[in-house]
């Protein structure tokens, strides 16, 4: 297996020598830019999602995800397994 890192020996314009050590495996890093959102305001995009998926299952399927339990509606659930 080859080594994990390299040495690159790179002359500048001003004819010193620079060594750089190039990690193979590691990714080259994101560019920067918008910062990340705060949690709370990832947590309350989520909490929106989540809910309106449980609306349009439960309005299509007649379950409820939430309590996990039928709802009256077009399909009769029937409990299977232990």
């Amino acid at each position: 297996m080859a080594a994990a890192a390299a040495t690159v020996t790179a002359v500048s314009s001003g004819g010193k020598r620079e060594r750089d050590i190039v990690d193979a495996g590691m990714p080259k890093k994101a560019k920067r830019g918008r910062p990340p959102p705060p949690p709370e305001e990832v947590e309350t995009f989520l909490a929106a999602a989540e809910s309106t998926l449980a609306r349009r299952f439960a309005a299509k399927y007649n379950y409820d995800v939430v309590k996990d339990a039928p709802m009256d509606g077009r399909y009769e659930w029937v409990r299977v397994g232990p």
